[in-house]
């Protein structure tokens, strides 16, 4: 019997051996053909995906109504109008991304108009999608090895929202190949001097591809700096911090022109721009929401990613290896950047809007990449492996394929139902906005539009809209936050040269038919071909506006012969509260409050017809203001109140109301018991009677809830 030679090394199953040998042989044809494989898989998946959407619905679409406002944006850079959203507007601050409209638009500038350009976002986007899986693998590679950084794609693939948020057409996958460009650069950046010509371009890239993007820059280039700095290299220093002038000057562009820091996106839907805002809530909001994200993407069974406790606790054996590679090497900041980089995206979207689950993922889905690099790292041999021997070396690879070939074969159902998301929603895009946009174009080419979802319209359409939500028209950003009553406020002073021809929304949406005339189209939803679906409503319309009852809560019902109106402070009306330097104590938010507990519309119909008027609960008793008035006459202070005993969202009122009016000196100059709202809903007006030199700075104070419309001030004529 043969007796095995001690020393003779352990031979290897056939294709083992063939693969060592091809590695060893032909060492950049395998990394090719790794590299071909990977992007043949993100191709195959993002084919899948179109090929779902074309059988439900034709032409291709996209599922979100987002994508089209950045293929809007495209096509004025196209036509040389950068930065605006209809032909001939101003400055819109709508654009999330900076740069992405940019991309599409030279394919706009070549002929891809229509339909063509949602393909060509599509192919972009896939483009990218499989650029920054062959990024991951580039920086697994080079940490953990080539079995590891073959296997990291496919974590990155298996995770069906990453594949549905790149490939819908927003900045998803942009943002992401930019950010892992940037960790793969920092891998082999200099441990001294500036960051060099690729990285400061990839940084400043980065910065304007996505807003949480600019925090994650800040931190590389900031820490950079000061290591430059403690090695007297002010030179260095200042390479390091010019990057930053990119998100700068977009950032004080945004002020300059549109009256805000962020993007209209982050007033509309920020923390910081709700009513009922403090620091209080924000801190409480920030820990529960940062709880809520880390149990849904980490543990939860419906999480985004495939066994997410696995992944889990890859991440962690792949982020101590990193740190200790990071010891190693002398690469600290390129260590800590690879550890710390998706939470900082993750919390950076929990701490500004809180939207961490919003429409499939989408915006913490740029982090899913920077969350695979560490995962990837730990599927890596153990260090000394080498020293065991080929059985060690094959027993490590046979487990983490096995390992990576269960988890990816776990993802196809996943996969499958977001192609399925994806195509119900570009379905549905095509059967609502943009329907109403290209009926638009062939049948109301002068129309002026009043819209919620302000995408596809907009595109296909091509002519003048206004966006109440906020997001591509600048003034309206911080309204909507506001409710009904802000809404119906800001309509109801517009001047009429300001006023659109027709409104294309969900029935009920703007809490004011009233302003609905003739409904022109509609566009009933199609029966879904899945349990989920992102459209608002089953029937988006476009309704002819009607102008008949703007103004009609401008004056005081009640008579006052020999006195004018000489100052007045509209309720709700965001512009009118600001010149007065209005506050009212509306209550301290609560996380999920929605924008209708802020303000509502009044209505009363009687003697002088249809009256409306935005207001709000006063739950605190008490306001605040200043009004314009000659100090040496008499002053007849009217506050419209009444209205309906409960309002959606709001405390029901049905008890009289003792309210004290004080001066800047907290001197009662007034008092007035307000009558209960009464079934009918009927406003109610209570005079004050103030005697001259009563000082413009009043508050109130009240010892329960009630609803204030309007304050007219009247002196005599």
């Amino acid at each position: 019997m043969a007796v095995a030679d001690p020393g003779q090394r352990p031979r290897l199953p056939a294709a083992w051996a063939w693969i060592a040998g091809a590695r060893a042989r032909h060492p950049a044809r395998v990394r090719r053909a790794a590299r071909g494989a990977i992007a043949l898989a993100a191709v195959a998946i993002a084919w899948a995906f179109a090929v779902t959407v074309l059988r439900h619905t034709r032409p291709m679409g996209l599922p979100l109504d987002d994508s089209y406002i950045y293929l809007t944006y495209a096509k004025q850079f196209g036509r040389g109008q950068p930065f605006t959203y209809v032909p001939g507007g101003g400055y819109s601050a709508g654009s999330t991304s900076v740069l992405w409209p940019m991309v599409l638009a030279p394919f706009w500038t070549l002929g891809a108009r229509g339909h063509a350009l949602v393909w060509v976002s599509f192919a972009v986007s896939t483009a990218l999608y499989a650029a920054t899986a062959l990024g991951v693998s580039r920086i697994v590679s080079h940490l953990a090895g080539g079995v590891a950084g073959g296997l990291a794609p496919v974590i990155l693939l298996a995770i069906a929202p990453f594949a549905w948020a790149a490939l819908s057409g927003m900045e998803v996958a942009f943002a992401s190949a930019l950010l892992v460009t940037m960790i793969r650069l920092l891998l082999v950046a200099p441990a001294t001097g500036g960051p060099g010509t690729k990285l400061a371009a990839c940084l400043a890239a980065a910065s304007l591809a996505r807003p949480e993007a600019i925090l994650l820059v800040a931190v590389v280039a900031g820490v950079a700096a000061i290591q430059r700095v403690r090695q007297r290299d002010l030179r260095a220093a200042a390479w390091w911090l010019a990057p930053l002038a990119a998100p700068a000057a977009w950032l004080a562009a945004t002020r300059l022109f549109a009256g805000h820091w962020l993007p209209n996106t982050g007033v509309a839907q920020s923390h910081f721009y709700l009513p009922g805002f403090d620091w209080t809530y924000w801190r409480g909001a920030v820990w529960t929401l940062t709880g809520r994200m880390l149990h849904g993407v980490f543990w939860d069974a419906a999480s985004p990613l495939v066994w997410p406790r696995l992944v889990a606790v890859l991440w962690l054996a792949g982020a101590i290896r990193v740190i200790a590679w990071a010891g190693r090497e002398r690469r600290l900041l390129a260590g800590v950047v690879i550890v710390v980089a998706p939470f900082v995206v993750m919390l950076a979207v929990i701490a500004s809007s809180g939207l961490w689950q919003l429409q499939n993922y989408r915006y913490i889905a740029p982090a899913f990449p920077l969350l695979v690099i560490g995962a990837g790292c730990a599927l890596g041999p153990v260090r000394g492996a080498a020293a065991a021997g080929a059985r060690w070396s094959r027993v490590h690879a046979a487990a983490a394929v096995a390992l990576v070939g269960g988890l990816g074969a776990a993802a196809i159902p996943g996969l499958v139902a977001d192609a399925r998301l994806f195509a119900q929603g570009a379905m549905d895009t095509n059967t609502q906005v943009v329907a109403v946009g290209e009926y638009l174009h062939r049948k109301l080419p002068g129309a002026s539009v009043l819209l919620h979802d302000a995408g596809a319209i907009a595109y296909y359409g091509d002519g003048r809209v206004s966006d109440m939500i906020g997001i591509i028209t600048n003034d309206p950003a911080g309204v909507a936050n506001h409710g009904p009553g802000a809404r119906f406020e800001l309509l109801d002073s517009l001047l009429p040269a300001q006023r659109f021809t027709h409104v294309a929304c969900y029935p009920g949406w703007l809490g004011t038919d009233e302003l609905f005339g003739e409904v022109v189209l509609h566009t009933p939803l199609r029966p879904g071909f899945g349990p989920r679906r992102l459209a608002g409503g089953a029937d988006l319309q476009l309704i002819a506006a009607s102008w008949d009852h703007v103004g009609t809560g401008d004056r005081p019902e009640n008579d006052h012969a020999g006195w004018s109106i000489v100052d007045r402070i509209d309720i709700a009306d965001l512009a009118s509260e600001a010149a007065h330097g209005w506050a009212g104590a509306l209550g301290r938010r609560d996380l999920g409050d929605p924008a209708a507990r802020w303000s509502v519309v009044g209505r009363e119909a009687g003697a002088h017809g249809l009256i409306l008027d935005g207001g709000r609960t006063i739950r605190g008793g008490g306001e605040r203001f200043t009004i314009a008035i000659d100090p040496g006459k008499p002053v007849r202070l009217v506050l419209r109140t009444g209205g309906a005993r409960s309002y959606p969202d709001h405390e029901r009122i049905e008890r009289a109301v003792p309210l004290r009016l004080l001066d800047d000196a907290d001197r009662e100059v007034a008092r007035a018991t307000l009558p209960a709202p009464t079934a009918g809903g009927a406003f109610a007006e209570v005079t004050f009677a103030l005697p001259a030199g009563t000082s413009p700075v009043l508050h109130t104070e009240a010892s329960a809830p009630y609803r204030a419309f309007h304050w007219f001030v009247l002196q005599p004529e």
